[in-house]
């Protein structure tokens, strides 16, 4: 397991405190969070296979130059996964310590995205990020009638 790997399995097993269990944004970081937990799942199994192709082609002798470029693909595309799982886990962890919506938001977004140390694919990702036109979130206005109820318990 690379060190970017042990890292991010670190992350995933030990979130931060969420919120109140039910509540919207503890449902979005725990499935944020089992999201991150399944991409490093498949980048054990993408690195386990890497190692047993590669094992199987050192035996026959030399590899071909287009084979040594396509295992380093493989390798790349792993390196890839383990960086958007440790972005997908950064989020989980503090998508209830930041408002849903302004500024702090906005820049909460892209502290996860410049996180990413692989300068490709955060390029990527800010690009989609900044062609994405992505809805406001929207709340519906409280109704003046309940908000001039008093309870008594």
């Amino acid at each position: 397991m690379t060190a970017d790997a042990a890292r991010l399995a670190d992350m995933t097993q030990s979130p931060e405190p969420v919120a109140a269990q039910g509540s919207p944004t503890a449902d979005i970081a725990a499935l944020l969070g089992v999201l991150a937990t399944l991409f490093l799942d498949n980048v054990r199994n993408l690195d386990d296979t890497v190692t047993q192709v590669t094992d199987l082609v050192m035996r026959e002798g030399r590899p071909s130059r287009e084979l040594i470029v396509t295992l380093q693909s493989f390798d790349r595309l792993k390196q890839e996964f383990e960086a958007l799982s440790g972005a997908l886990a950064r989020y989980a962890a503090s998508t209830t310590n930041v408002p849903l919506f302004g500024e702090e938001r906005v820049q909460f977004d892209r502290g996860v995205i410049d996180a990413i140390s692989l300068a490709d694919l955060k390029d990527r990702f800010h690009d989609r990020m900044d062609n994405t036109a992505l809805p406001p979130l929207e709340f519906p206005e409280p109704n003046a009638a309940e908000l001039e109820v008093d309870i008594i318990f």
